[in-house]
């Protein structure tokens, strides 16, 4: 490890200085461009997922640049360079989704979206300060090790990881059910790390070729993994389902104008897309009529669907009464059966800042709270929950944000949910690619539990993966219509599923043992008594 970060010290002393050139009058380095190179194609890959290919040597250029920097200070910059490149485009829909989600202006709007790509950017600053700490190690594994530490541990809003580009190629995604997403970043950062040490001074190859072993084992699980999959999904007994997106627009969902006739829309969609199916699924808040939090029985003027023949999952707001003039709100969920009778009530985990609550609301003063006005304040929901038709089938219950949360399906799924249903309501991010990175990043839940999972949306994309990782019916963004399909009652058992992200934590584990062992070798060489 020694004789590795002091080679590293010696190529970036030998390395020649960075050219400079014009652009549009600008004087730009070719470090710099490296390194908004790597921005750039990372924030393509998850803005086009056809692109995926691209993501494989999306940080070559910023290692290749952070191999050639002089000092901390330029690796710093090369860092907030890629960072915002990555950030900013990627997540563009941001100010939109502050702005209609939070109730802010959007100069204030456009200020938070610029703050939280500015607090993302931080993980780019720290992997760089620690790759140059450690340097590229044995067969360039530093970058991987260190990436997908930061991947795992840095807490993000919107928790995308290299990984989840990929999930137009069914073959390398199969790795999830032993890694989750960060096996497959791992490769993916290896493989590019190992083009930067080819393109480097040395031009030593070795951790390409290691990197492209790699490669090849993550491809054969795949090609084995993906069959087993597909005839145990053939073999298990199946369910049809419809999920109805209404496309109701935000004024109209937030205006009580319209809360009867929002719901008349959906009961149009459903009057024939319920026949024949096992489940009917309505999405987030379809219903914003306030219904009793312990209702056992749903009457007339709370139950949404008057004409329901089957099972129904929907979306709602909850309360309970804690005082004369005051009660707890949830987001909720209600599954009830044809006679209205309520067979569970789910209550959202995972609540939206600034949205449906504003952090530490309490220490705030007033003034604060009205720049939000829109803002709500709901109580959050806990447990593992699965609901059951006895003899028919169990699921477990999602809404919106969730089921980015690999925990709660992975618990879901460990406690006998034969298949994961989230609602949820993307309106809020706008005509965008939003509603897209939401699903590619949701749908990794299928693989990790080998589990279906639904997602109906009020405005798309409304769809029904299965336990592959493959969009089998999908609706269109901003449409309405009802998806249908049928639902494989899976029981696998996944080692991810049994033992979670022991993979990520072992990564952390080697990457704090590297860095404690580089920061200890720099100590002794700075000792006067060496």
């Amino acid at each position: 490890m020694h004789r590795h970060s002091a080679a590293d010290a010696i190529e970036a002393a030998r390395a020649p200085r960075a050219r400079v050139f014009s652009l549009a009058g600008v004087s730009i380095s070719t470090l710099d461009a490296a390194a908004g190179l790597s921005g750039i194609l990372i924030s393509s890959c998850f803005l086009r997922f056809q692109l995926w290919p691209l993501a494989w040597f999306a940080f070559a250029p910023f290692l290749w640049a952070l191999a050639r920097t002089r000092d901390r200070r330029e690796a710093l910059r090369l860092a907030l360079i890629t960072g915002m490149f990555t950030n900013v485009p990627a997540f563009y829909w941001l100010t939109y989704t502050i702005n209609v989600f939070g109730g802010f202006g959007y100069f204030l709007s456009t200020f938070f979206y610029l703050c939280l790509s500015l607090y993302s950017t931080v993980q780019f600053v720290l992997f760089a300060l620690a790759l140059r700490r450690t340097g590229v190690g044995p067969l360039a594994l530093s970058a991987p090790l260190i990436w997908v530490t930061l991947e795992f541990l840095y807490p993000h809003l919107f928790p995308w990881r290299l990984g989840h580009s990929q999930f137009l190629a069914p073959v390398l995604i199969q790795l999830g059910d032993l890694t989750g997403p960060y096996g497959l970043s791992f490769v993916m950062l290896w493989f590019a790390a190992g083009v930067a040490h080819v393109c480097g001074a040395r031009r030593d190859a070795k951790p390409l070729v290691a990197a492209c072993v790699a490669v090849i084992g993550v491809i054969a699980y795949g090609a084995v993994r993906l069959p087993a999959v597909d005839a145990a999904m053939q073999a298990a007994p199946k369910i049809k389902v419809a999920l109805a997106q209404g496309n109701i627009t935000i004024k109209e969902k937030g205006d009580f104008r319209y809360f009867d006739v929002n719901l008349d829309k959906y009961a149009e969609l459903s009057r024939t897309g319920q026949q024949g199916v096992d489940l009917l699924v309505w999405p987030e808040t379809v219903s914003q009529h306030w219904i009793p939090a312990d209702s056992s029985h749903l009457g007339a003027k709370e139950m949404p669907f008057a004409e329901l023949r089957t099972y129904m999952y929907f979306g709602a707001l909850a309360y309970r009464l804690t005082g004369p003039r005051q009660a707890d709100e949830f987001n909720s969920a209600f599954f009830v059966g044809p006679d209205s009778t309520v067979l569970g009530r789910y209550d959202k985990q995972i609540l939206m800042p600034f949205g449906e609550y504003i952090p530490l609301e309490w220490m705030l003063p007033q003034k604060v709270r009205e720049l939000s006005p829109a803002t709500a304040s709901f109580r959050s929901g806990e447990g593992t929950h699965v609901f059951e038709v006895p003899g028919k089938y169990r699921f477990a219950p999602l809404i919106c944000y969730e089921d980015l949360v690999a925990s709660m399906s992975r618990n879901a799924s460990a406690a006998g949910a034969q298949f994961l249903l989230n609602i949820l309501n993307d309106a809020w991010y706008g005509n965008t690619a939003a509603p897209y990175e939401h699903q590619a990043l949701a749908l990794w839940r299928t693989v990790e539990n080998r589990r279906f999972l639904l997602r109906g949306s009020n405005s798309g994309v409304t769809s029904i993966i299965d336990a592959a990782g493959r969009v089998v019916a999908e609706g269109g963004l901003f449409t309405a219509e009802v998806v249908s399909g049928e639902v494989s009652l899976m029981e696998m058992r996944t080692f991810y599923t049994r033992y979670g992200d022991a993979f990520a934590w072992f990564v952390v584990a080697l990457a704090a043992v590297l860095l404690v062992r580089t920061g200890t070798v720099a100590a002794r060489r700075r000792s006067p008594g060496d």
